[in-house]
């Protein structure tokens, strides 16, 4: 059985998402068997990597990475071969085939996540509820935060859209344009805020990354869920918004 040492732990994988260039084989302990038992094996190395789960739609991995087109049919259909093989079988071209397959995935899951225009999907209703919940007084809550991060102009601006009745593709882009720009600072994600608004283990688990050392690319994460579930009824799922 051909082996591979491990290893390095991933602790530091939160702090540096995207720029993995160690190979699997130097981070796994990977197998013939592993090879194998594909499936289990991406499915346990892609969400051990994930910052959040929403890198790969917090859905099956292996259905993410074929709906994305990151898993092609042509490597599907090798994977499924190996399945297929005895252990002894899976030597040379094929074992190698399949940690660069592994390593492939590794390199394309992370991802920044930002607004579409289309992710969107009633921008009307959208700002006018963060306008009204940010004057209301009283708790603080997702749309207070929004006021208090936003610069005076992005400010200004929603104030102005919240008082369009029709939106086109150029207020929509307006709001986009101040919503990923919310989701760019720091101080937007405040556990209190979201606890008013939600109480739950998804809250909880922006809570824990929170409390972490994080990067540029983390935080915009962690704010850009913050966002999805302060406005669901608003925004498509996260997973389908922007690189």
């Amino acid at each position: 059985m051909k082996k591979i040492l491990l290893v390095v732990l991933l602790s530091l994988s939160a702090i540096s998402f995207g720029r993995r260039t160690t190979s699997a084989e130097f981070q796994y302990l990977l197998t013939t068997e592993s090879a194998k038992n594909w499936e289990k094996t991406i499915t346990d190395i892609i969400q051990a990597e994930a910052f959040i789960e929403d890198w790969y739609g917090d859905d099956d991995v292996i259905l993410f990475l074929r709906r994305s087109g990151i898993m092609k049919e042509k490597d599907f259909q090798f994977l499924s071969s190996l399945t297929d093989k005895e252990e002894y079988e899976i030597l040379g071209s094929d074992y190698n085939a399949f940690v660069k397959l592994v390593d492939k995935y590794r390199k394309k899951v992370p991802r920044t996540f930002s607004l579409k225009n289309e992710n969107i999907k009633n921008p009307n209703a959208l700002v006018r509820q963060i306008i009204v919940e940010a004057s209301a007084g009283g708790f603080n809550n997702p749309s207070s935060q929004i006021k208090a991060v936003a610069s005076p102009k992005d400010w200004n601006d929603l104030i102005a859209l919240s008082r369009v009745r029709t939106f086109s593709n150029k207020e929509t882009k307006a709001l986009r344009k101040v919503l990923n720009n919310v989701m760019k600072n720091d101080g937007f994600f405040n556990e209190e805020a979201w606890y008013n608004r939600e109480v739950s283990s998804r809250t909880t688990k922006l809570s824990e990354l929170n409390s972490g050392i994080v990067g540029k690319d983390e935080r915009n994460n962690i704010n850009a869920k913050a966002m999805y579930l302060a406005y669901p009824e608003y925004l498509s799922q996260i997973d389908r918004w922007g690189k």
